[in-house]
């Protein structure tokens, strides 16, 4: 019965995998393509090809191609994490997740000791855990974290590595190796598998369906006026002390335009200001002024906000290196606290606004905060 019931149980994983594999190539990368749509659909290629590999080693008693199928599905968390990687536009580092790959089915297919095969896939499905864990760092910066959607990657990432540390931990206390002990670890890797492409597809396929600044964007200037200088009457109002505005602006943009062209600039601007809004989160005013030129309203404290501004900073560098223009592109920020400067709207805009300009002429790429 436990041989019927994995095999039942590989079945459904290699059709879900296929099944994901269509929807996240099919309705995610082809819709929108993206480089983070594009290592989620390589994941599932991966997740299906493994899956299946695997049911062709259990129905032809080939031991070996089984375990190949086993180690080759390790390496799809990583490519996972590899795509919010790049959702977040920094480097996506694949090569991980291949090379975790390779070395996890060597492992396996070399282990033929039953105590030392037992071991080493607990092992592996650990390091596996890892970037699960990783993959919820990456969801926790993302400005669309608090939506329903991202919630089933959530659980089961979290439940990825608790499973493989408590399955690594009784494997050490136990005697494993054990043909009961084998059929167990068979089991719950497909069960967990299972439970795991399954969460993966619709969470993914949200992330496929909105940009990379997710559900924010940047208001109009008359609408981000009237939010900020309520926001900030509430705050007066309330004693709050941790508010504060920041204008943002592209250095030199007339230089910048004369080397992109009119176009070219256009859509610097645009990402510049999706730069902005991803490095900030959710709960932030964020304010377009005019192209390139962007403010940010939000409550953080001084340490938090300087981490915001580090992230937005190395954003920009990266669009230089997209764009391939001969002009280096950078930014400047100017960081106005209102405990410092005062609650009333135009007086911090005047404030934040000086101070930018103070930081982009000291050369850019920096911040400049009042009272510093």
């Amino acid at each position: 019965m436990g041989s019927i019931s994995v095999a039942n149980l590989g079945i459904a994983q290699a059709v879900v995998a296929s099944l994901g594999t269509v929807m996240i190539v099919g309705l995610g990368f082809l819709q929108r393509p993206s480089r983070a749509s594009l290592m989620w659909s390589l994941a599932f290629i991966l997740a299906m090809v493994s899956t299946w590999v695997t049911l062709a080693g259990e129905a032809l008693a080939l031991e070996g191609l089984r375990r190949l199928g086993l180690g080759l599905m390790l390496g799809a968390p990583a490519l996972i994490w590899s795509g919010f990687r790049a959702r977040r536009r920094v480097p996506a580092l694949p090569w991980i997740a291949a090379v975790q790959a390779a070395v996890s089915a060597a492992v396996l297919i070399v282990l033929a000791d039953p105590q030392a095969y037992s071991l080493g896939f607990r092992t592996l499905f650990l390091v596996a855990g890892v970037f699960a864990a990783l993959t919820v760092v990456e969801i926790q910066r993302s400005p669309d974290r608090h939506e329903r959607l991202v919630l089933p990657l959530m659980l089961v990432s979290s439940a990825f590595v608790v499973l493989g540390v408590f399955s690594l931990l009784a494997g050490l206390i136990s005697s494993p190796g054990t043909s009961e002990d084998l059929a167990l670890v068979r089991l719950l890797n497909s069960l967990g598998m299972l439970v795991y492409l399954v969460c993966v597809t619709v969470s993914l396929l949200f992330f496929t369906s909105v940009s990379s600044v997710g559900v924010q964007t940047a208001r109009s200037w008359t609408q981000f006026a009237v939010a900020a200088t309520d926001r900030l009457a509430r705050a007066r109002a309330a004693g709050e002390t941790s508010w504060v505005l920041l204008s943002v602006q592209i250095d030199d943009p007339d230089e910048i335009r004369a080397a992109a062209g009119e176009a070219s600039f256009s859509r610097i601007a645009e990402r510049f200001d999706q730069a902005v809004v991803s490095s900030f989160p959710a709960e932030a005013d964020i304010g377009r002024e005019g192209r390139g030129r962007l403010v940010v309203l939000t409550a953080r404290p001084g340490p938090v906000v300087r981490e915001h501004m580090r992230a937005l900073l190395h954003e920009v560098s990266i669009i230089d290196a997209a764009q391939q223009i001969s002009v280096q592109l950078s930014a400047s920020i100017g960081w106005a606290p209102a405990d410092v400067v005062g609650y009333d709207f135009p007086t911090l805009l005047t404030a934040a606004q000086q101070a930018s300009a103070e930081a982009s002429a000291r050369g850019g790429d920096r911040w400049q905060r009042i009272g510093a």
